[in-house]
């Protein structure tokens, strides 16, 4: 059975998105100017305009794309999103946001469609989140690949590829570390510091 988070993930803008906005105009002394889409240097700042985020929003949600590209090796290609090749993605979430927006399609107020929570059963995709509960920064991919693990601590993951495949966990010399359970299987709070790659199947 599926896990009860469609809901939660389609919510409404005021619920996923509210806090951390409200949380960042609220902020004495934050730059609450909207940003605008002649920003100089801003990448996608378009998209930043159209989503009415703060100059500290965008600023912030920059720093978190880069620091991940620097890492993966990735390119960005929205304001949230970087492509790490082979129907590989990896969503950033707004700071103060529970899940990543969507961007790229021009609708900012709703998040990003996620194919692990939202698909059908054995959709052929393999999910990974930087936070407990499917939430944060999700990396996601669907071909066949190994991939690095951008982030540590707590996280989840869900394994929602073809009957049978089973993703896994390397450590840092290069050995298994873990595996999942073969699909429909995911795990809502997993300690991702000791994973340093995964292969999805």
């Amino acid at each position: 059975m599926r896990i009860p988070m469609l809901a939660a993930v389609t919510a409404t803008a005021a619920l996923l998105f509210g806090t951390g906005a409200t949380a960042a105009a609220a902020t004495p002394g934050s730059d609450t100017t909207s940003v605008s889409a002649a920003s100089a240097g801003q990448p996608f700042a378009d998209q930043a305009a159209k989503a009415h985020l703060t100059k500290a929003q965008a600023t912030s949600l920059q720093a978190k794309v880069d620091r991940y590209v620097k890492r993966t090796g990735g390119k960005q290609v929205a304001l949230n999103e970087i492509d790490l090749g082979g129907d590989a993605t990896l969503l950033v979430a707004l700071p103060g946001e529970k899940h990543p927006r969507d961007f790229a399609s021009g609708d900012s107020s709703r998040a990003a469609f996620d194919p692990c929570l939202q698909g059908q059963v054995h959709s052929g995709w393999f999910c990974a989140y930087s936070r407990e509960g499917f939430n944060g920064d999700a990396l996601r991919w669907y071909e066949c690949g190994r991939r690095g693990m951008p982030w540590g601590d707590w996280g989840s993951w869900i394994n929602d590829q073809t009957p049978g495949t089973r993703a896994i966990f390397y450590g840092a010399d290069g050995s298994a570390y873990d595996a999942t359970p073969a699909p429909y299987s995911s795990n809502s709070r997993y300690y991702w510091t000791p994973v340093w790659s995964i292969r999805n199947c």
